[in-house]
């Protein structure tokens, strides 16, 4: 027998007065259904809403609809108590009454029956059709496009934001005004972002679409095993790093007399290292300050050698090329950010150039979180980093 499942995550407060995480599994024409309770929460029903690609409901349902939407809608009724009879995918007279039960015990609701837009909200399940899209839309776009852009990327960032109702006009591919204010309300919306209405790095990797290109420049993510040098964002041949660094307040830090730092006792990393290791972390926005530190945090992980590789006995942390890149954490997974970009643990080992791309990639997605105690990814665009700061 063949099983088709989805996982739905929210809050349905029913006269059980229950949180509810929901496992939802059809098979052939029986609808399965199982769940975990916990004790609820105070708040209202809905205001968790349930993630993309899980049981939720793109409309309206009305007596005669059928299908997984309505046999979610009819479980979770049961669930909270609303609907006593046989669970099935079909909007009867016995799921109309149970309705408008759940809606008479929901005021202001209106009791009529039909699972309304605002009463799937309610109930933590609706999904508009445009956001819905948007979790399946694979569409990406090159940081620091300028005003006057035209293309895919900008209709990519466009529908983005139009699925987070920030962008409201018709989508027609141009970096205009309209795009830059949307931008800025997502901006606002993500704190620490720069309210600055450009698509950088860090703000198209918050809205889920960066490329890792930079825009006029070559891609981020290398070929495996690749050790071609790699340009500067706007395709000149990148300057000479942020040299002399000046005394900056990090555990044993020190400075060569060409005022590269490193760590404690550890190897320096060469000028030409610690270049290509700066211009990477530039062409992603880094300030010279965050250049340096990565040059330091070379040091400190692997005396710069890109193909090192440490056992972090405290943290079991499997560190490949200089940094901190854990190949077991999310990021570098096949679904994870980096991954998606294209690395793996054995094209970022490939070369300095690789391992400064990678790692300047997972701090446009992690800040500092990962090659500081304790060793985990927190995304500047969602967490406060705390004293370490995300810059």
């Amino acid at each position: 027998m063949q099983l088709h499942s989805r996982i739905w995550r929210g809050a349905l407060a029913g006269p059980v007065g229950l949180r509810v995480v929901v496992a939802v599994a059809l098979v052939t024409s029986t609808v399965v259904m199982a769940s975990v309770l916990t004790p609820a929460g105070s708040g209202r029903a809905g205001a968790e809403p349930a993630p993309s690609s899980t049981c939720l409901a793109t409309a309206q349902l009305a007596p005669g609809a059928t299908g997984p939407q309505v046999a979610c809608l009819v479980f979770l009724l049961s669930l909270a108590g609303f609907y006593s009879g046989e669970l099935t995918s079909r909007y009867d007279q016995t799921t109309a009454q149970a309705v408008t039960a759940y809606q008479s015990a929901h005021p202001p609701l209106p009791s009529t029956g039909v699972a309304t837009v605002d009463t799937l909200t309610e109930m933590g399940i609706f999904e508009a059709p445009e956001v819905a899209a948007a979790a399946t839309d694979t569409c990406t776009a090159d940081a620091n496009m300028p005003a006057g852009t035209t293309g895919p990327g900008v209709e990519c960032v466009q529908r983005h934001l139009g699925a987070l109702a920030l962008f409201t006009a018709p989508v027609d591919g141009v970096f205009g005004p309209t795009t830059v204010a949307a931008i800025k309300a997502f901006q606002s919306k993500n704190p620490p972002l720069t309210v600055d209405g450009l698509g950088g790095p860090r703000t198209l990797a918050a809205l889920g679409v960066w490329s890792g290109h930079i825009f006029g420049g070559a891609a981020v993510a290398a070929t495996p095993n690749s050790s071609a040098p790699t340009r500067a964002g706007d395709g000149s041949t990148a300057p000479r790093g942020p040299w002399p660094a000046p005394q900056l307040n990090f555990p044993l830090w020190n400075l060569t007399a060409e005022g590269i730092p490193f760590y404690g006792d550890h190897v320096a990393c060469s000028l030409a290292d610690a270049n290509t290791i700066a211009q990477q972390f530039a062409s992603n926005d880094a300030d010279i300050s965050t250049e340096q530190w990565a040059v330091y945090i070379a040091s400190r992980e692997g005396g710069c050698r890109f193909d090192a590789v440490n056992i972090n006995p405290a943290t079991r942390d499997d560190s490949h090329c200089t940094f901190q890149l854990n190949a077991l954490a999310g990021p570098f997974e096949p679904h994870g950010e980096l991954g998606r970009l294209g690395w793996t643990v054995d094209n970022v080992q490939a070369s300095m150039v690789n391992c400064a791309n990678a790692a300047s990639d997972l701090w446009v997605y992690c800040g500092k979180g990962p090659w500081t105690p304790p060793y985990r990814c927190l995304q500047p665009w969602e967490n406060d980093l705390g004293p370490l700061g995300d810059d």
